[in-house]
């Protein structure tokens, strides 16, 4: 049978004294109403008895086991320990021929363990007393009774050390205490604990002294060892005992290292050491003979105290009196309390090191909340001169693109036959470049608006197909002027080819990744468009033929302003923005993307996009770029007070045969209408001389019957600017800068949208 309490050692009594312990015990679980538990109830082994006390305040076990040679003798263990007792019902559980209902009594046992009380605990004592008293007529019941009364008291004065250890985290009072009481308990002479030096040691780093006691006289260490170590607490049964308080043993041990490294092994495993006559077992060690001689010692026990299994000390019981034998007993119950000494100690230790560390991190904190201020101060300010700059970028730099574009864009339209070939080529030169410097710009400003978190993404069903071959069809010009071959391979199954996106930011994401194909292509290289489902997830894979990226550049292709190498910045233009905003897009969906590159090879560029939920909000959807509609003629109204955008847009429309009539003057719409009767009329929002959106409203509502289109100018791309525009009745959206293809197509969907309306009143 394995051993299963830990509290004490067994002691062995007879049959005869048993028969007064299961009596008694039946006896106070009725007074008392607690819950008793047998080995009658749960069989647990040939001839093994057990009882089991359960209540709210005293969880007791007692275990009677025979001898294995001798069945009238048995060894009897008693325990209050929570934990020792649940690893007995744990024992129990496990035998197979336990029914279901044991099983059961078992659990709800366990279930009611409750930690010991000192009053429960001392009400027990008491009554076994009682018991013991009445049993003096009877002397075969007397043994037990001191020997139960000795092992109850000791489990007593554990739980005190254990309640000690976890109420205090004052380590010199936990040792002095626990010392006295271990001292006047196991009524010897002289009980101390002996501390290793153990910043003159490799086995740990060094504690500091447990108290201002604590110092080692020089008197009596002129040159301590590695090792040794000195007296720090002491307690003695009579002010007529020699004080060893201070006292060190290393001086001893000088010529004697294989004594010493001998008892140092043994205390490392943990093992006691009881010597019941010094003389015998010091006699090769003069020096400590005489030592323990003269402070009267004629027996000693020593048990060690292991802290993270390194040697911090020794807890040692000194006999003057007499000599004493150890009984077993005696040296496990040493052994428990240096245990707990020894967690004691850890949590001093830890909790020194908390303290130091706190200490310390309150100074950085205190050095590094004044840097931060500084740093939150400065990014502040940095962030104020980028919002500024991009204020003014977006103002100063954009409307004279405006103008740029669109009186080129009209020039080339409205000018046929009256330019000659290098003029043409020379508007054609202005409006490229200008497009491309308001692509720029616009770049900066979305990576802007996307780091700021003031993108929304305007999420619509849309076709995969559709959209990525509109895509690659935008660069097959470019392609084709170079002598690069390229290709979309899309493979959908049936049903899946409408995505949920935001399809302008999904064409972003594909421009930007077939431009850069394109231009690090070289001749006669190809680029191919691969469009997948996989689940639900879009997956579009641009491959190319070309330069080929070096591995350690690679984690510079999503940053900011970066391209990979100087030589390549002057062979190739780009801000070194479009991989970024690239990247910045696909994250705002949620999705991810990678590369995949070998130099002279070829790169491939693999973007991966979850569908988004679909919201029913009022926006503004982009236009699909595709062919420019045939324009409807027209009469439309145009309310600018900005001469340079008005003429822009009438130059545009009038190119396109539509008759425009410029109003100035925004208070004067409502009767101009009336007047005019155009077939629609194209407001600026942000009018000086009247609220746009008023306007709006008033021309919705006045001439709204007549069939009259309303398209709202904006001077951003706003999109709660764009809401509101569409809330007061605008029937479609322009923003500044005016995109010539956009203006008209938007003016000729209008258009349309009117004569349809016409044509349905008119049935």
């Amino acid at each position: 049978m394995p051993r299963v309490l830990s509290d004490g050692g067994g002691q062995v009594m007879p049959q005869a004294m048993l028969a007064c312990l299961g009596p008694f015990l039946v006896r106070y679980s009725q007074r008392h109403q607690l819950q008793l538990l047998t080995a009658q109830e749960i069989p647990w082994g040939s001839g093994e008895l057990f009882w089991c006390l359960l209540g709210s305040e005293l969880s007791l076990l007692v275990i009677a086991v025979p001898e294995p040679d001798r069945t009238d003798q048995f060894t009897v263990e008693l325990t209050t320990q929570v934990r020792a007792i649940a690893q007995f019902f744990d024992h129990l559980a496990q035998q197979p021929q336990l029914s279901p209902a044991q099983q059961q009594r078992l659990w709800q046992f366990a279930q009611n363990l409750r930690p010991t009380t000192e009053a429960a605990q001392a009400q027990f004592m008491l009554a076994w007393l009682e018991v013991g008293m009445m049993a003096n007529q009877a002397a075969s019941c007397q043994p037990v009774q001191a020997k139960l009364d000795k092992q109850l008291e000791r489990n007593l004065l554990l739980n005190q050390v254990v309640t000690k250890i976890q109420e205090s985290l004052d380590l010199a009072v936990i040792l002095q205490t626990t010392v006295a009481e271990v001292r006047q308990f196991l009524q010897a002479d002289r009980l101390l604990i002996y501390q290793f030096d153990l910043s003159q040691s490799d086995q740990a780093q060094p504690m500091g002294p447990l108290d201002d006691a604590a110092v080692i006289p020089e008197t009596t260490v002129s040159s301590p060892l590695a090792n040794s170590g000195y007296i720090t607490y002491e307690s003695r049964s009579s002010d007529q005992l020699t004080s060893v308080l201070h006292y060190t043993e290393g001086i001893c041990f000088q010529h004697h290292d294989d004594y010493r490294s001998e008892h140092r092994h043994r205390y490392l495993q943990g093992e006691t050491l009881a010597i019941d006559d010094i003389g015998q077992t010091y006699a090769q060690v003069p020096c400590m003979l005489g030592f323990l001689r003269q402070v009267q010692v004629q027996s000693k026990a020593v048990a060690p105290i292991l802290v993270g299994q390194k040697l911090w000390g020794l807890l040692i019981v000194h006999q003057c009196a007499y000599q004493r034998p150890w009984e077993s007993w005696e040296m496990e119950f040493l052994q428990h309390i240096a245990e707990h000494l020894a967690i004691a100690i850890n949590q001093a230790q830890l909790y020194h090191r908390l303290q130091m560390q706190t200490q310390n991190l309150e100074s950085c904190v205190v050095e590094r909340t004044q840097d931060l201020r500084d740093a939150l101060a400065a990014a502040q300010s940095a962030n104020r001169a980028k919002s500024e700059f991009l204020a003014t970028m977006s103002h100063e730099l954009r409307t004279p693109l405006t103008y740029i574009i669109g009186m080129s864009a009209t020039l080339l339209r409205w000018s046929i036959g009256d330019l000659s070939d290098r003029q043409r080529d020379y508007l054609n030169t202005i409006h490229t470049s200008g497009e491309h410097l308001l692509s720029l710009i616009n770049d900066i400003l979305e990576v802007s608006k996307i780091e700021s978190g003031r993108t929304v993404l305007e999420v619509r069903e849309f076709s995969l197909t559709s959209l990525s071959r509109q895509s690659m069809d935008a660069f097959r010009p470019d392609a084709s002027r170079n002598g690069i071959d390229v290709f979309l391979d899309v493979k959908l199954p049936p049903g899946q080819d409408l995505f949920v996106a935001d399809p302008r930011r999904v064409r972003q994401i594909l421009t930007n990744l077939l431009s850069n194909a394109v231009k690090f292509t070289p001749a006669e290289g190809k680029v191919t468009l691969r469009v997948r489902r996989e689940q639900n997830v879009a997956v579009f894979q641009v491959e190319d033929t070309g330069i080929g990226i070096p591995a350690a550049a690679q984690s510079l292709l999503f940053e900011k302003f970066q391209q990979l190498e100087n030589v390549r910045q002057r062979e190739y233009q780009g801000t070194g923005l479009g991989l970024a905003l690239t990247k910045q897009l696909v994250e705002l969906h949620g999705g991810a993307i990678k590369v995949t590159s070998e130099v002279g090879v070829g790169s491939v560029f693999t973007v991966r996009i979850p569908p988004q939920r679909l919201a029913n909000s009022v926006g503004v959807q982009a236009l699909e770029q595709g062919v420019t509609p045939e324009p409807i003629v027209g009469r439309i109204v145009l309310v600018e007070d900005n001469e340079e955008s008005a003429s822009v847009i009438c130059d545009m429309l009038t190119a396109a045969d539509y008759q425009v009539i410029w109003i100035i003057d925004g208070a004067r719409v409502l009767d101009q209408v009336e007047l005019l009767q155009p077939a629609a009329v194209i407001t600026n929002v942000s009018l000086a001389s009247a609220d746009g959106y008023d306007i709006i409203d008033d021309l919705r509502h006045s001439v709204g019957t007549l069939g009259v289109k309303i398209i709202a100018l904006l001077d951003a791309d706003d999109r709660k600017e764009a809401e509101r525009a569409l809330a007061a009745g605008a029937s479609g959206i322009l923003t500044k800068p005016i995109d010539p293809q956009q203006l008209l197509a938007r003016v000729n969907a209008v258009m349309a949208s009117q004569i349809l309306s016409d044509t349905t009143l008119r049935q």
